[in-house]
């Protein structure tokens, strides 16, 4: 996913793993963005919790598994 900072206009790509830890740690604080350094002029960014969920994959469950 890229990310974009709003101060600087500095552009960069968050990877599915750190996706993944970020949904997981703010589902868990129940948190609707998640703040993150530019990695360029280093001020916060928020980043949308529902846009990096559509980026992060599915969970996958076994197939034929009914309750």
């Amino acid at each position: 996913m890229n990310v974009r900072c709003s101060y600087c206009s500095h552009t960069f790509t968050l990877s599915r793993e750190y996706m993944a830890q970020a949904v997981a740690g703010a589902a868990e604080k129940r948190q609707k963005y998640h703040a993150m350094e530019c990695i360029n002029c280093r001020k916060l960014i928020k980043v949308s919790v529902s846009q990096m969920r559509r980026y992060v994959p599915e969970p996958e469950s076994p197939a034929g598994e009914e309750g």
